[in-house]
């Protein structure tokens, strides 16, 4: 079991516009990472986005700005930050990531997500595609980093690049190259991680919701002579009751504010997790069902364990206090290894 967190790039992960509620921020952004790895998390996942997707003039912070500064200031903590096929150029890119990597001496990951909100394209100029061919786009970015990871010299012609005899060096650390992570449950996003993940990410939802997928995805995998790993995303909420675990989710979800324009209607995620839904966090958020008391929490997360999940990428708020409570009250029930570097911590907001 591998234990990440989402550090909060947009401020909070209730996906609220009150100040109040923590604005983003490179200062907050950094005091969490050193904070999770102090507590013997193991990776973190930085979203990407052009500009704040609940209201442009609201704080939002860079990942790959942020990656290159975490990576220098930690030691152990895997970083991954999120990159969308169309904003950076793939060349570029591959050598940014190389150069993450020599930074934090092996340890920088991407996760590959081909773009469910359409107005950062449209306000950068850049081509807005349907959703399969933005898969298409996809899958040749990922040629073309894994290319320049891997060979010198590489050239590439595509319907989307073109790469003429490019080299990087020096290449990544962690070789043959960097780990992949993508998600995306379409039949378009199942079939290009089947190909070219490592890691494959679900959306939080409950066990039962999820081992149709995996199972299929293990399948596709093995069509490519691959194997999967797997990761799911979840918001914690965790108390001494559950009275009180499930008191602190309705008043998070009373905290929130958010009116997200312009997302592709066509994005399974947005098919699965409509606004009617309730819950808490991005990405499935509390639908993932970590809610409740600390023996609750370990076991659900033993049962998606036991499914062939490895990875766990939550999100908290406030942040870093509730990144303590989780490893005060939860970490000690779970079977990893992971203990907190430095007892006397101090937790900074």
């Amino acid at each position: 079991m591998r234990l990440g967190f989402w550090p909060p790039v947009y401020g909070n992960w209730i996906m609220t516009d009150n100040p109040d509620e923590g604005t983003g921020s490179y200062e907050y952004v950094k005091k969490t990472a050193l904070l999770a790895e102090q507590l013997g998390f193991d990776t973190m996942l930085l979203a990407e986005h052009f500009i704040h997707p609940n209201g442009a003039k609201l704080d939002l912070v860079d990942a790959w700005t942020t990656a290159t500064a975490v990576g220098a200031l930690t030691r152990d903590i895997e970083i991954i930050a999120a990159i969308k096929p169309g904003l950076r150029a793939p060349g570029v890119m591959a050598k940014m990531a190389a150069s993450i990597d020599q930074i934090s001496g092996g340890r920088f990951a991407i996760n590959l997500v081909s773009a469910w909100w359409l107005p950062e394209y449209e306000m950068l100029g850049v081509p807005v595609l349907e959703h399969d061919d933005r898969y298409a786009r996809s899958e040749e970015y990922i040629d073309v980093l894994k290319g320049l990871w891997t060979q010198d010299d590489f050239s590439y012609s595509g319907k989307y690049f073109e790469i003429v005899g490019a080299s990087i060096s020096p290449k990544s650390i962690q070789q043959p190259h960097l780990p992949i992570y993508i998600g995306g449950e379409s039949e378009a996003g199942r079939a290009l991680a089947a190909r070219v993940a490592d890691i494959y990410l679900f959306n939080g939802r409950l066990p039962h919701e999820v081992l149709p997928i995996l199972e299929d995805m293990k399948l596709r995998a093995e069509n490519f002579d691959r194997t999967l790993r797997f990761g799911i995303s979840a918001f914690v909420i965790c108390r001494d009751t559950e009275s009180e675990a499930r008191d602190e989710f309705f008043r998070l979800l009373e905290l929130q504010h958010t009116d997200i324009r312009g997302g592709d209607k066509q994005v399974k995620m947005h098919q699965v997790l409509s606004k009617e839904v309730c819950k808490v966090g991005t990405n499935g958020g509390t639908l993932a069902g970590l809610v409740g008391t600390p023996t609750q929490i370990a076991e659900r997360m033993v049962k998606f364990e036991e499914l062939g999940i490895e990875t766990f990428l939550l999100q908290f708020h406030p942040t870093n206090d509730e990144l303590y409570r989780f490893s005060t009250d939860v970490l000690p029930l779970l079977p990893v290894s992971n203990k907190p570097k430095n007892r006397n911590i101090s937790i900074e907001t």
